[in-house]
């Protein structure tokens, strides 16, 4: 689940902004990936908001290792007897 998460958040603008850029046109291609690349910043960022306690907020965290916070706190599940 991780990987997938990290695969979606970081590769995505680069795929549909180079999809769109060799479709249509090479600016909106650059438009794209400039406007999923906020998007996914913002997403990363309310990742990381969501699931790394407040105390070890301060470090900085690569966007794989707020994935593994975020899949870690609020996918996985915890099996209780």
């Amino acid at each position: 689940m991780m990987v997938v998460v990290y695969t979606a958040i970081s590769f995505t603008p680069l795929l549909l902004g180079g999809w769109l850029g060799y479709t249509y046109n090479v600016w909106i291609g650059i438009a794209f990936f400039l406007f999923l690349t906020l998007i996914s910043g913002i997403v990363s960022s309310k990742m990381r908001i969501a699931s790394i306690p407040p105390v070890q907020r301060e470090m900085n965290y690569s966007t794989l290792a707020i994935v593994k916070w975020y899949v870690a706190k609020n996918i996985c599940f915890e099996e209780r007897s």
